[in-house]
């Protein structure tokens, strides 16, 4: 098993979490600015784990 692949994607989930978190904060402004910043940045978040997480399954394989 490839060792820095794991480390990878729990690194991943770390950033997740706390990305989330400021995403979460942003979408319940009043302002719409924040909000669609809070969606982009979601958005952004998701492109970012498709490709983390498929280049490390990718490398997992045996």
């Amino acid at each position: 098993m490839k060792f820095p692949y794991v480390i990878l994607l729990g690194l991943l989930l770390l950033v997740d979490i706390l990305t989330f978190t400021e995403i979460a904060s942003l979408v319940r402004q009043p302002s719409d600015l924040q909000v669609a910043i809070g969606l982009g940045l979601l958005l952004v978040l998701v492109i970012a784990n498709f490709f983390v997480i498929r280049l490390s399954i990718n490398k997992l394989k045996p």
